[in-house]
């Protein structure tokens, strides 16, 4: 059983497509996977403020989101969850041992606050010895709690030398 020619052009042609419809199909499913709001959470601790019209001697914890995404979501709360270890926080991230809200992070930009893609945020809360004391006996993460990541964007706080 012999191909013709024209059967051979068909048998190409439909190769052909197949190929190109399944890399379109394949790209297709990755924009949509990697499309949406990316938040990028960094802390740092030992923060103090400076140039106000009242000296304020206390020091806080710096929390600063970044939306590298293509698309706005809200922010909803600021919290800090302690795990006993970094084993728990791995193993067990929706058990903490202790759980905390941060009420008014920012003045400036006050929550709920749309975040849009490209903005920055930038929230504070104070540090006082208990938060250096579950900073250096377990693990102590800031979460930003925003519409499109349920269960918070995490960032380990680490204690500033």
């Amino acid at each position: 059983m012999a191909l013709t020619t024209n059967e051979i052009w068909t048998l190409s042609i439909a190769g052909y497509a197949a190929v190109i419809s399944t890399f379109v199909l394949g790209w297709d499913a990755y924009k949509w996977l990697s499309s949406g709001p990316k938040v990028r959470l960094t802390a740092s601790t030992g923060m103090q403020k400076m140039g106000g019209a009242i000296d304020d001697p206390q020091t806080y914890v710096s929390v600063t989101a970044t939306n590298l995404g293509d698309r706005a979501t809200t922010i909803t709360n600021l919290g800090f969850m302690y795990y006993r270890s970094r084993l728990h926080a791995t193993f067990r991230p929706r058990h903490p041992a202790q759980a905390f809200i941060i009420p008014g992070p920012t003045e400036a930009q006050a929550i709920p606050y749309r975040f849009e893609a490209g903005a920055q945020w930038i929230g504070l809360a104070r540090q006082d010895d208990d938060i250096l004391r579950m900073i250096r006996e377990g693990a102590l993460y800031a979460v930003l709690y925003t519409s499109h990541h349920g269960w918070g964007v995490r960032h380990r706080l680490t204690a500033r030398s």
